[in-house]
């Protein structure tokens, strides 16, 4: 009997030992994260940062992170994500992968449930989620933003830029714009040829309003927001209008020619120019970065979201369990340090040592600014590229219209845009 009793323990313990093996070997096999990105070599320090962070409670977990530029890697994103798979994560801009998700059938992972444990997801705000989302789930891990604010030339003769005459107002933005066309240059510049309805997002979600153009419905809201339509295109087309005259046919890169000749007094500057724009001989000259003026009194104004940059998981990762781990990482401050150092914003601000910013990047890292998301209907309907094509060739006819004819070409666009909703429906 006690031998018996022998044989038994020796047995547990050997199965024991087995099964200790065995989840040794498990624990130390190693698993390839397989991430694709855009922009280049420049951003691997951040991918790689991420790792560190992870390998410090998973060191059997590792990326492999490749680069692609952007019609290449919306190409074979697409493609991946509908076909061939093979990748775990891919990161871009939120718009182009929510247009992706679309595009696919809706071939992205819902992330929420992922986001929900991270313990540094206060850091996000709704603004970050609204452009992140789609059909009611996180598509897109954001990591950092992309952020636009009013620049306000101070160096041009004949005109006197102070703290009183800021264009924190409509009425102060309108005035301004007048002092620079009566020094001889345009008062303020916006592309509109490639993309007419941003002017929009940034004065009217500038001044803290959404469903600018369409709600969820969806129903066009040009009606509705008259006025202020009215006032934005009467910049551009109206009896005083100091707009740029060439904007209806530029796009960014004639726009951007003109504000590094310096020859534009207010423009728009985004978080990953600023800096450079700020260096001796950047040709801009001396400007301020402010918020955009507020449509109405009382309005609080601030500096406009233009866009998230993230991380998405096709649904089809080979991956999943040790890609969703991975984004665990991507908020804490040594990653969110590497987002700043490598591609200038961050979602934690705290990491961003103000010291070394230079003068207009500040505003960007200000906790105090309020920041409003854009609209963006990204995603939202599948028949979203039809309805947008009627709104911007509307627009232009609206940009290109004479005056008595501004508010009349913006009641016809309306209804167009609801002809257009009803139609593809």
């Amino acid at each position: 009997m006690k031998r018996f009793i022998v044989v038994l323990v020796l047995l547990a313990l050997l199965v024991n030992f087995a099964t200790a093996k065995g989840t040794v070997e498990e624990t130390a096999k190693e698993t390839v994260i397989t991430i694709w990105y855009e922009g280049g070599d420049a951003r691997l320090p951040f991918f790689k940062a991420v790792e560190a962070e992870m390998q410090k409670d998973y060191p059997n977990y590792r990326i492999d992170a490749v680069t692609f530029d952007n019609a290449t890697f919306m190409t074979k994103v697409l493609q991946t994500v509908t076909a061939t798979g093979g990748v775990d994560l891919v990161f871009n801009d939120a718009s182009r992968l929510l247009t992706i998700n679309q595009q696919s059938g809706g071939g992205f992972a819902d992330l929420s449930p992922v986001f929900n444990t991270d313990p540094n997801k206060a850091l996000v705000t709704a603004g970050d989620l609204k452009l992140s989302s789609a059909d009611g789930g996180l598509v897109v891990y954001p990591i950092n933003r992309s952020i636009a604010g009013l620049g306000v030339k101070t160096d041009v003769s004949g005109v006197r830029v102070t703290d009183e005459t800021m264009p924190k107002t409509w009425d102060k933005f309108l005035a301004l714009g007048a002092a620079f066309k009566a020094a001889g240059m345009p008062g303020f510049t916006m592309h509109l040829g490639s993309d007419p309805g941003q002017v929009f997002n940034l004065f009217l979600c500038g001044s803290g309003m959404s469903d600018i153009w369409l709600n969820k419905i969806p129903e066009c809201q040009i009606v509705s927001k008259l006025e202020y339509y009215k006032r934005v295109v009467s910049v551009y087309a109206g009896a005083n209008a100091f707009w740029d005259k060439d904007a209806t046919s530029e796009g960014f890169a004639e726009m951007y020619n003109k504000i590094l000749s310096g020859s534009v007094g207010m423009f728009r500057v985004g978080n990953w120019n600023a800096g450079n724009w700020d260096k001796p001989g950047s040709g801009v000259g001396e400007y301020t970065v402010t918020t955009w003026p507020s449509m109405e009194v009382g309005m609080e104004s601030g500096l406009v979201l233009l866009n998230t940059r993230g991380l998405a998981m096709p649904k089809n990762a080979p991956n999943q369990e040790a890609a969703k781990t991975y984004l665990r990482y991507v908020l804490s401050k040594e990653a969110q340090s590497a987002s700043f150092k490598t591609m200038g914003s961050c979602i934690d601000v705290s990491v961003v040592d103000t010291a070394v910013l230079s003068k207009n990047q500040k505003i960007f890292f200000d906790a105090s600014k309020k920041l409003f998301p854009i609209d963006t209907y990204v995603a939202q309907f599948p028949y979203f590229p039809q309805i947008n094509e009627v709104f911007e060739k509307g627009l232009i006819r609206a940009f290109n219209a004479s005056p008595a004819l501004i508010e009349s070409t913006l009641i016809e666009l309306n209804s167009q845009v609801n002809k257009a909703i009803q139609e593809n429906k």
